[in-house]
């Protein structure tokens, strides 16, 4: 059972934005920048390729709504999606899932910096505390919000 197995099993706190059949999206604990969620399938597999088409498209169609809520919810001007397929892609856990990371105006130098810092964290975690689970409570709830005004997509 990885992690976000036992995110979405809700044995682990987590920062939800949005759950339906197929997926869930919660906010990355170690967030490259402010809003940085993860869009995470139900079904606990390593890549892309072993998921079903429909699940993939789906996942796809998700990460592009995440994406424009944040812009909506926080002012984002754009965003990366970003996925490590696999462990030969440095992927930290062992479950498929798309990085949706909002892109700010005049973040390069700090987006980059904390991508770098981010990747650090996988060997060295963050302890957990209230004000960081309440700031990502907050944003989750805005993006999430931002997600139900914006329709199915």
């Amino acid at each position: 059972m990885t992690i976000f197995d036992r995110i979405i099993a809700g044995q682990i706190p987590a920062s939800f934005v949005h759950r339906d059949a197929h997926c869930a999206v919660f906010m990355d604990i170690n967030p490259i920048t402010r809003g940085h969620a993860l869009v995470v399938p139900l079904q606990s597999v390593r890549t892309l390729q072993e998921l079903p088409p429909d699940t993939r498209s789906h996942l796809w169609n998700v990460a592009q709504r995440v994406g424009q809520a944040q812009q909506r919810a926080l002012g984002s001007r754009a965003q990366h999606l970003l996925i490590n397929d696999g462990p030969g892609a440095s992927q930290s856990v062992p479950h498929v899932h798309i990085h949706v990371i909002p892109r700010f105006g005049g973040d390069t130098v700090h987006t980059l910096s904390r991508l770098v810092w981010h990747i650090t964290t996988i060997t060295v975690p963050r302890r957990e505390t209230v004000q960081r689970r309440q700031r990502l409570d907050q944003l989750a709830a805005a993006i999430g919000a931002a997600m139900v005004a914006g329709g199915p997509g």
